[in-house]
């Protein structure tokens, strides 16, 4: 049903037709351009051969165009399943892999990303022992997903606007992630939570009303009292210590 779903659904058509094109710019300065420079040096600190990247759930195609300029890899492949987006990266001169990677038969990845993808999969195991057959032998897997045991998704639970189905149905932290990567012959390098937005998204709901914090002096006192004051050095403890709900795992095949 997922894979009919991701390949046809109006929803997807609507985010390629109209979201997507209308958010491009601000997306690629602020999330794609950074993200592939972040690739680009991991993969030099890690080694790792350069003969292909496979960008798994490549949507708009907007990280396969960044990673390209960098001529780092020799090939640069799309795997996306959806018709509507894989024709999008078709016109921007991407190649691409119009089907689901448990699908593909591919032995010889370098690299494989996949950003914001695994938390959507019915079967997470399947779609890392995927991977897995996929990359050729010591090749790098980035994954992206949401923190689980992160600062907002734990203060805020249900409010959070990320617990969202149908589409986000698995939901990992840093120590279960790692344990189904090393679980499928993948050795994990490294596990960072970098994200940024923690606090603020927090702040926003309090501000706003949706959440109480009334007897949460704490919560209280760094997020609305001391915000201009603590609020980014409190962001930057969480991400440092793995407490921010942004997560990245590089994991290498074994």
């Amino acid at each position: 049903m997922l894979t009919d779903f991701y390949a046809n659904s109006k929803s997807i058509k609507h985010w390629n037709d109209k979201i997507f094109p209308a958010s491009e710019d601000a997306r690629r300065n602020k999330i794609f351009i950074p993200r592939a420079k972040k690739i680009v040096d991991l993969c030099k600190k890690y080694n790792t051969e350069n003969e292909a990247i496979f960008d798994v759930g490549g949507g708009y195609g907007t990280f396969c165009e960044e990673i390209k300029k960098f001529n780092i890899f020799k090939r640069v492949i799309c795997i996306e399943p959806s018709r509507d987006l894989a024709e999008t990266c078709r016109r921007k001169g991407i190649e691409v892999i119009e089907k689901p990677i448990e699908e593909v038969g591919i032995s010889k990845a370098s690299v494989i990303t996949n950003f914001e993808l695994i938390e959507h999969l019915f079967s997470p195991k399947d779609f890392i022992i995927a991977c897995h057959k996929a990359l050729s032998k010591g090749g790098l897997l980035f994954l992206t997903t949401p923190n689980i045991k992160g600062f907002d998704l734990m203060i805020l639970d249900k409010l959070s606007d990320n617990i969202d189905g149908p589409n986000h149905l698995n939901y990992f932290n840093c120590e279960s992630l790692g344990n189904l990567l090393q679980n499928c012959g993948f050795k994990v390098e490294e596990v960072i939570t970098p994200g940024k937005l923690d606090a603020e998204i927090v702040r926003n709901k309090i501000l706003s009303g949706e959440l109480d914090i009334s007897g949460q002096s704490f919560l209280k006192y760094v997020l609305v009292d001391q915000w201009e004051k603590v609020g980014f050095n409190f962001q930057n403890f969480l991400a440092d210590n793995a407490l921010s709900s942004h997560l990245w795992i590089v994991a290498r095949k074994i």
